[in-house]
């Protein structure tokens, strides 16, 4: 259906043109693409009507936020995509129904991307009354009583009119719809068998991608202490054999402080890997997440031991952490199925590490069917190379290539290995894997 740009935004429609944008929202509304969603139905028709009541003012994403999603006037939109992941499934759906609807309206409503402001465009009347007359065509056995000497002799039942002139017309016709038939069902075809297959990556990102509200970025929590003012003076005052008595009173404690630059890298690369697929994720740290920010939200936690997140939902699962008997043994991740094999650590901080493991975890709630994620190492370079592990292309076609049939709707581990070399991690190496239902 073509559309001609002869008013593209009407800043003032006349009568009759709002009625006609009325007229098509309700059939938009009605139709099969909008029919299944009510928060994109209800998304449509509040900024269409605040369209035709001139108020374009009022169609931002933080008035829309609070409007028709309940979010708090002061609410983050940065953060926060539900207005632009919503705006998101109107376009598309608004796609699916004008590539499936052969319409005579005059109208066609769009919600073009960048902006909430719908868009009217007009089409010509003849565009309109060609729209019509193709419609029409579909009925040819309905000879209107103004129907000239040819159409009566082209109409089924008066073969006995038929000349050889007026047979050749309709064998004519016939072979051209024939032709237009073929040619519809062989696109079809052709586009069914074109059509792009989902990535390893999107297979592994899915129940993410499908979910109807942003994944939550779970940081590791990184409380730090230091002496009081007045304590480290007495310290630097100190002669060589003196001591001095300090207490807890002495220290602060500065929760949530700072956020290691391996820990930033992972969260980059994951954030910005969802955000080419339109995923805009909610970074939160450690135990500073409210259970509220949960439902609903699937969660992605960034961190082994600091993370209270991967410690509750990874335990018990045949790849888990274990910090060691004393302070001095180093962590280690242990295979509970075989005792016998862990890998771990070859230094503790605060000696330079050489390498470092880590766990990716993909579990689904068997109740909510909702997913975790969890990306963990064993020192802080592990939570980086998980994280660009799972946010490269590459990195799942190599796992796909060992994975069972229907692996991307099953649980499962990685055990990644790095080598490090100062501050930079080689790229990850698969160590092992195990997937599950």
């Amino acid at each position: 259906m073509t559309f001609s740009l002869v008013s593209s935004l009407s800043r003032s429609p006349s009568r009759e043109q709002a009625a006609a944008v009325m007229t098509e929202l309700t059939t938009i509304l009605a139709s099969d693409s909008f029919s299944s969603s009510k928060r994109c139905r209800d998304f449509l028709e509040f900024v269409v009507k605040h369209a035709l009541a001139g108020d374009y003012d009022s169609l931002t994403e933080r008035f829309l936020g609070v409007e028709l999603f309940g979010r708090a006037v002061d609410y983050e939109t940065a953060t926060d995509s539900i207005v632009r992941v919503r705006a998101n499934d109107v376009r598309r759906r608004l796609a699916q129904y004008y590539s499936s609807q052969r319409s005579a309206a005059p109208v066609r409503i769009d919600l073009i991307a960048g902006g909430y402001i719908p868009e009217f465009h007009w089409r010509t009347v003849e565009e309109v009354e060609a729209s019509t007359g193709s419609a029409n065509a579909n009925y040819v056995s309905q000879i209107p009583v103004s129907s000239t000497l040819e159409d009566r002799l082209l109409a089924p039942g008066t073969e006995e009119n038929f000349s050889p002139f007026a047979r050749a017309r309709r064998h004519s016709r016939v072979f051209w719809w024939g032709a237009a038939a073929i040619t519809v069902i062989a696109a079809a075809l052709l586009s069914l068998f074109l059509r792009p297959h989902p990535s390893n990556f999107d297979r592994f990102w899915l129940p993410v991608l499908e979910a109807p509200s942003s994944p939550v970025l779970s940081l590791p929590t990184t409380d730090t202490f230091q002496f009081e003012p007045d304590a480290m003076q007495q310290f630097s005052q100190l002669k060589p054999g003196e001591s001095v008595n300090l207490g807890l009173r002495d220290v602060q404690n500065f929760h949530n402080w700072h956020v290691s630059m391996p820990v930033l890298q992972a969260t980059l690369s994951v954030a910005l890997a969802l955000e080419r697929k339109g995923k805009t994720p909610l970074v939160r740290l450690g135990t500073d997440l409210k259970m509220d920010e949960l439902r609903g939200h699937p969660i992605i936690a960034i961190g082994s031991f600091s993370n209270p997140w991967t410690q509750q939902n990874v335990a018990g699962l045949r790849f888990t952490f274990d910090r060691g008997i004393s302070d001095r043994e180093p962590p280690r991740i242990r295979d509970t199925l075989n005792p016998q094999r862990s890998w771990s650590l070859l230094h503790t901080y605060p000696e330079p590490q050489a390498k470092d493991y880590a766990i990716v975890t993909r579990t689904f709630d068997p109740v909510t069917h909702e997913s975790f994620v969890s990306l963990a190492g064993l020192h802080s370079f592990g939570n980086q190379i998980a994280g660009e592990f799972v946010s490269q292309e590459s990195s799942w076609n190599e796992l796909a290539r060992h994975a069972p049939a229907g692996w991307e709707k099953m649980n499962l581990q990685i055990v990644l290995e790095t080598n490090i070399v100062g501050t930079t991690p080689s790229s990850p190496k698969i160590v092992d894997v195990y997937f599950w239902k």
